[in-house]
């Protein structure tokens, strides 16, 4: 008898969550951030969806491969880590979601991250790239 009651108390305290802002439109706009170039790890991932036909053909560029994932990354004010990534979809959902983990971790080490305001959007690039 306790049990349904404490759960029913507890349902009732439960704030609902808070939807994430949504980013803007015009990703133009927005401050850039750098990251470092991707690892060879990361590279035979998407070199592998590429290969398995999961994405959108990369384009040839002097010899290479390129494929370039668009993200705008939410900074949160508290800890300065990022709060919401987003990929722009290039025809390779695998991918997109993939460099949007990347990007979260790596902007979790990034040196000058003290620098960047918090809850606030940026754009930032992954580009992934091996011989053609």
């Amino acid at each position: 008898m306790i049990a349904p009651l404490l759960i029913a108390a507890l349902v009732q305290t439960t704030p609902p969550p808070v939807a994430a802002p949504e980013p803007p439109r015009d990703w133009s706009t927005l401050t850039a951030i750098t990251l470092p170039p991707a690892e060879p790890d990361m590279v035979r991932f998407v070199r592998a969806e590429v290969a398995a036909g999961r994405c959108a053909r990369s384009r040839t560029l002097d010899g290479q491969n390129v494929l370039v994932v668009p993200l705008v990354v939410r900074i949160s004010a508290a800890d300065g880590a990022a709060e919401s990534v987003v990929p722009l979809a290039i025809g390779c959902p695998t991918v997109e979601q993939y460099s949007a983990g990347v990007a979260q971790r790596m902007i979790r080490h990034l040196a000058h991250r003290t620098m960047m305001e918090g809850d606030r959007w940026y754009r930032t690039v992954i580009t992934y790239t091996w011989p053609g």
